[in-house]
């Protein structure tokens, strides 16, 4: 094989909706279009949103002529990822196709490709196994790889030899991205961008695949970090970040020190990160709170889960204490909560869940929480994950079509019915969203 064309493809849902869902770059390929153009190769990057994505593929490959598309599937894009690659089989029989992503894991790829006809699976982390695909490589020779065999027969060249530290990385790629149509709700009329500035996470969440993955956390230097943020800034032009590390603050000198850069260049972006409840207990973090917030930042984004112990003991879900009390730390510093909580456990009954949510909501009138953005979604057993293992074992699993598992459809069976839960889920949010309460901030509606 000799070094080829790459087009690297992501689809996305659309923006809003009652996921409150952000519109930006996709992390994972344009770190892969990065190291792809650090050896030479010729790569871009296609990032699809609309129904009429098929239509938008064909044009892009019609002005570019790949040799390969590889695919970045999740679960939530499995049934138009689909679509879009059985367009690809029957227009452009020639192009090869990769697939990689969260559910591609050694124990999933045969079922993936009963539904999605890839030459080859990359398992794990992609950027060394798709460099070699894409460099000539045989796939039986490349870690991680599943090379087709038959019609929906795979066969596994060997488990991915080692992930891929993120010190090792360039800068992800953004070239070719429509960056200034990127926008997140949390930022309203900002221009706006992600990162990811390290990898893994020290918890073993059953719901998570990240744990799994990286035996700890890894992460890009902080001067690799600050350059990354000079760069959205200037030429960018970049005013709010997103940064979607899972266990962000597990180095809390790193965090300090990533802070204090911003304040040295006068803190010229917003932003908000993933924050564990167990971090506000520690005492550098709350004594770290000031300078986060002179620095820009102005949102934790804390995945609570739950307030019931038996939900957070079946997600091996440390509660760090408190919720009340530990948030309150971020009020004193006027920095933002956005909660995220998981409703409809098989054991949770509709009383378990009006609890949970009514709770949530007292977390402003009660507490004086400043909160905006809390995200509700049903359990989902993301395929694997443990969790995923453990309801198939118990027969807890009502759907099997892995498009619907995206957070916004009940696909658990449980002692609370999907018609309640969706109606406890609705109401929840009718009552934050539809009206505006005090200490509303930028269009935001603090409950």
């Amino acid at each position: 094989m000799t070094r080829a064309r790459s087009l690297l493809v992501k689809l996305d849902k659309p923006p809003g909706g009652p996921s409150r869902l952000s519109h930006s770059e996709p992390i994972g390929i344009c770190y892969i279009a990065a190291v792809l153009r650090q050896h030479g190769l010729n790569c871009r990057l296609c990032h699809l949103f609309e129904e009429s994505a098929e239509a938008q593929l064909r044009s892009e490959i019609e002005r570019y002529r790949p040799d390969i598309i590889g695919f970045s599937v999740r679960n939530f894009n499995l049934g138009r990822s689909r679509l879009c690659l059985d367009m690809v089989r029957r227009e452009f029989p020639d192009i090869r196709i990769a697939v990689g992503g969260e559910c591609v894991t050694e124990d999933l790829f045969s079922r993936l490709g009963e539904l999605l006809d890839a030459d080859i699976f990359v398992i794990g982390d992609g950027e060394t196994s798709f460099l070699q695909y894409a460099s000539g490589a045989e796939p039986a020779m490349i870690p991680g790889a599943a090379q087709k065999i038959a019609d929906g027969q795979y066969r596994l060249s060997g488990r991915p030899t080692h992930c891929v530290h993120p010190a090792r990385l360039p800068m992800m790629s953004r070239d070719g991205l429509p960056m200034q149509q990127y926008s997140s709700e949390g930022f309203p009329g900002r221009r706006y961008a992600t990162m990811h500035t390290q990898r893994g996470c020290r918890y073993r969440c059953t719901f998570c695949h990240t744990a799994g993955r990286y035996p700890e956390p890894q992460s890009r230097t902080v001067a690799q970090i600050l350059e990354e943020l000079d760069y959205l800034v200037s030429p960018c032009g970049t005013e709010a970040v997103t940064i979607w590390d899972e266990d962000f603050f597990s180095d809390p000198r790193r965090v300090r020190a990533i802070a204090q850069g911003l304040v040295d260049r006068g803190s010229p972006v917003e932003w908000h990160s993933f924050m564990k409840l167990t971090d506000l207990r520690k005492p550098e973090v709350q004594e770290m709170l000031p300078l986060l917030r002179r620095s820009g930042y102005i949102r934790a984004v804390i995945g609570l889960e739950s307030f019931l112990p038996a939900t957070l003991r079946s997600y091996h879900k440390a509660n760090g204490g408190s919720a009340e009390d530990l948030c309150k730390h971020l009020a004193e510093n006027d920095i933002l909560l956005c909660p995220a909580y998981i409703i409809g456990a098989p054991h949770e009954t509709a009383l378990d869940v009006r609890y949970g949510l009514e709770r949530l909501r007292r977390l402003y009138y009660d507490h004086g929480i400043r909160m905006d953005l809390p995200y509700v979604s049903f359990i989902t057993p993301f395929p694997g994950t443990e969790l995923y293992d453990e309801y198939s074992r118990k027969g807890l699993i009502a759907d099997d079509d892995w498009s619907h598992y995206d957070g916004e459809h009940v696909v658990v069976r449980g002692k609370c019915p999907p018609d309640e839960l969706v109606e406890l889920r609705d109401t929840f949010y009718g009552d934050f969203y539809g009206q505006q309460r005090p200490g509303g901030d930028g269009g935001q509606v603090p409950l």
